[in-house]
């Protein structure tokens, strides 16, 4: 079975091709100065294994690694400490000691800042001091019309390649930065000018940002960057918005509850909480994005109508409640006796579905027409059972309305006028 290799992190594949060329052409350096001052097959040998395998090796170990960025940081600190050694080997030739110390400070400071150039700087005189301790140090800074060319001109391509890479890097981070700068003037203006609560926490659940509609419910020192978000909160709900915010960050995927917050005038008010965890660039956790719906009339509503169908299942006319897009929520008992419906056979569907006796008839059209205008219609229609046949029946539709006027739900009473007929003649 093939080995399924990771992504190697960005500084890794950045550093891939300047290493595995930059050593080659090392190499081919190496093997003019051997040329110039002899030396042993074993020492060609080494070379080719540091120069021209080495670098893959490298660009491996960043790929295997748990921690890819971690790897190729170790690796540029491994290259330091062997070009040191190859210094000392090469009895600290000029040309070839100011090309690979040149290499090796652009490297460290492009990559890791003055700290890891420092670390560079004592990594590259240790293997000098360690190869020099064991083969003796010799001290030859001349080299030949060839050897020189060969670095000045390496030298001189390296710088302007780095050069080149670093101009690109800084002007994808401008774009970048434009981009962002952009999607959060956008993010702040949508959140400004929203009527949702917008919150974004860091990791901890502390506020670095809330929209201009929190300050509406919220004292402004409660809803600050840096304070605790948990605070806004019913406290009986603290514990389930604090586990809400630990799940966040530990799945790292979005997920939502309904949770009571508590303004700071007037009852406290239900929201339905859309949290969104975001990462940032190490792969970390960075922020939780927090969308916030007042449902406060929704769920009172819902609650009202729930306590009304238990008033409704005592009556004997039949009562059918639907949704604001007229999807049914509730029949009654009187509404299946009548009409021979379970109410797994009509909960989920719309009323268009049911009101068969109604399909194409300008009758319907009017009944809703009514409702919108006025909130109720009252009249007769016929009304089909579950075996197909018709009766006429006298029906009440009503509208509940929010506070904003919009119809949240519809109440159908219908009553069968012949049904104490049939039950006085069945008598």
């Amino acid at each position: 079975m093939a080995l399924a290799l990771a992504p190697a992190h960005r500084l890794a594949r950045i550093n891939y091709a300047p290493r595995a060329l930059a050593f080659a052409y090392t190499f081919l350096v190496l093997e003019a100065l051997m040329l110039e001052r002899g030396s042993s097959g074993w020492m060609l040998a080494l070379g080719a294994l540091q120069f021209l395998v080495y670098p893959h090796l490298a660009y491996l170990h960043a790929r295997l690694m748990p921690g890819s960025k971690r790897a190729e940081l170790i690796n540029l600190a491994f290259d330091a400490f062997t070009l040191g050694a190859w210094t000392a080997q090469a009895q600290f030739a000029l040309w070839w000691s100011a090309g690979l110390l040149s290499a090796i400070s652009l490297n460290s400071a492009a990559n890791g800042g003055l700290r890891y150039l420092g670390l560079a700087w004592a990594l590259f005189a240790a293997g000098a001091a360690l190869w020099g301790a064991v083969s003796g140090f010799y001290f030859s800074p001349d080299t030949g019309p060839l050897v020189t060319g060969l670095c000045v001109a390496g030298l001189i391509v390296y710088v302007s390649w780095i050069g080149t890479i670093m101009r690109v890097q800084n002007r994808a981070l401008i774009r970048t930065r434009g981009a962002l700068h952009s999607s959060e003037t956008q993010f702040r203006f949508i959140a400004e000018h929203a009527g949702d609560l917008v919150a974004v926490l860091d990791p901890r659940g502390r506020i670095r940002y809330t929209s201009a509609s929190h300050l509406e419910h919220f004292e402004a020192a409660l809803v600050a960057p840096g304070q605790d978000w948990v605070k806004l909160v019913h406290p009986d709900d603290r514990e389930r918005a604090r586990n809400f915010l630990q799940y966040l960050v530990m799945s790292r995927q979005m997920e939502r509850m309904s949770l009571r917050l508590v303004p700071m005038d007037g009852p406290s008010r239900v929201v339905d909480c859309e949290g969104n965890p975001a990462a940032d660039d190490s792969d970390g956790m960075g922020m939780i994005i927090l969308v916030m719906r007042d449902i406060t009339t929704r769920v009172r509503t819902e609650m009202d109508l729930r306590l009304a169908a238990h008033a409704f299942d005592r009556v004997s006319d039949g009562v059918l409640i639907s949704d604001g897009s007229g999807r049914i929520e509730y029949v009654n008992g009187a509404y299946c006796a009548m009409t021979g419906y379970e109410p797994r056979d009509l909960v989920g569907r719309t009323t268009d579905d049911v009101r068969s006796g109604l399909k194409g008839d300008e009758l319907y059209h009017e009944i809703w027409r009514s409702v919108q205008r006025t909130g109720a219609w009252r009249g007769r229609f016929m009304e089909q059972r579950r075996d197909g046949k018709f009766f006429a029946a006298s029906v009440v539709v009503s509208a509940v309305r929010d506070k904003e006027g919009a119809s949240t739900h519809y109440v159908w009473v219908i009553t069968d006028p012949a049904a104490p007929e049939r039950v006085a003649r069945s008598a």
